[in-house]
């Protein structure tokens, strides 16, 4: 069996390749930018290209592939990055899906993020793939708007026929993690002083769970449905603790409350407006003053998929990958 793969050089796509191909009966097709350097194993083929190609350009490299995983994207939180996380994440899910029908590639999973889902302000009200749109966190949020906007396109192609499906992992923690998307957070605790910890939660996962179940929905999904992709819930006090546990150390913790999100949010404004940063912004601030609970039954019941492993040991993993790759040096008397 062959896959397409896109964003295969990415945290989850790098670990998704690997999985993919420990079957010797699989391989799979990479696209990747022209300066990608690397290692691939004989099961993997690289192929030149953008998101930004053309369909028929697109559905050239996927020809005699059987499933496409499409995992490439562009994250930012960035109001002024809205258009470019449009094209790239929305209008390249399009031509992905446009390519795949043009090759008779049989099936294709789209994956998206939990975020689509919303966010809620009680810690009971746990979402799921039912929640309706939330536009106006779509108009605060513009990542959360490009990827609602891919799994239309999925669930289009769905309804004409295509056999599509697109499932949304959460926070996801473990090895692999170069860019230090969750990383950042471990950072903080193994080497700050002070970390502010705001009252709200999110739901965290291990990257390797994750990739079964992008394989799950490749094999088992049902045509336009969406998957959460999530393990444990979790308030950011209780997160921040147990990386404490695993690095061996903890920051002072400062214990914010609902009276200071707003001057947390304005400082933020202003943040991005002198950086113009892609990743803290009055948004992303807000949110961890709400919940991001998830469930993940129905992924559960139909692609028989559970995250199986603790918070710990994902955490555990991801701090081993970090000193070996030297991405963060915890220093004297901090265990990973």
């Amino acid at each position: 069996m062959r896959a397409f793969i896109t964003g295969a050089t990415g945290f989850i796509g790098r670990r998704l390749v690997d999985r993919w191909c420990a079957d010797e009966k699989q391989h799979a097709v990479c696209l990747v930018r022209p300066n990608t350097t690397g290692a691939w194993t004989d099961a993997v083929r690289a192929v030149h290209g953008y998101l930004s190609d053309s369909a028929p350009s697109l559905a050239a490299s996927m020809n005699g592939c059987d499933i496409v995983f499409h995992l490439a994207g562009f994250i930012s939180f960035n109001q002024a990055d809205r258009a470019k996380l449009i094209q790239t994440n929305s209008d390249g899910a399009a031509r992905v899906l446009e390519a795949a029908k043009m090759a008779r590639v049989n099936r294709v999973v789209i994956v998206s993020s939990a975020c689509t889902v919303g966010l809620s302000t009680r810690p009971e009200h746990v979402l799921n793939e039912d929640a309706p749109a939330n536009a106006a966190l779509a108009r605060r949020n513009p990542y959360l708007h490009s990827k609602l906007l891919a799994e239309r396109h999925a669930i289009v192609a769905a309804d004409g026929g295509q056999h599509v499906v697109s499932v949304n992992p959460t926070t996801v923690f473990g090895p692999g993690d170069r860019g230090l998307n969750s990383g950042t957070l471990i950072r903080h605790v193994g080497l700050g002083r002070i970390l502010p910890v705001p009252p709200g939660g999110s739901n965290v996962v291990d990257v390797d769970h994750v990739v079964d179940g992008i394989i799950a929905a490749g094999h088992r999904g049902v045509a336009g449905r969406r998957y959460i992709l999530g393990g444990e819930n979790l308030r950011f006090a209780e997160i921040v603790a147990r990386i404490s546990k695993v690095v061996g150390r903890a920051p002072w913790r400062v214990s914010l409350n609902n009276t200071a999100q707003w001057p947390m949010v304005g400082a933020a404004w202003l943040l991005s407006m002198f950086t113009h940063g892609r990743l803290i912004t009055p948004q992303i601030i807000s949110d961890t003053f709400a919940f991001k609970y998830y469930s993940s039954a129905r992924a559960a019941v139909e692609l028989h998929w559970t995250a199986r492993r603790t918070f710990e040991d994902s955490v555990a993993r991801a701090c081993e990958y970090y000193r070996d790759e030297r991405l963060i040096s915890f220093g004297e008397g901090v265990a990973a």
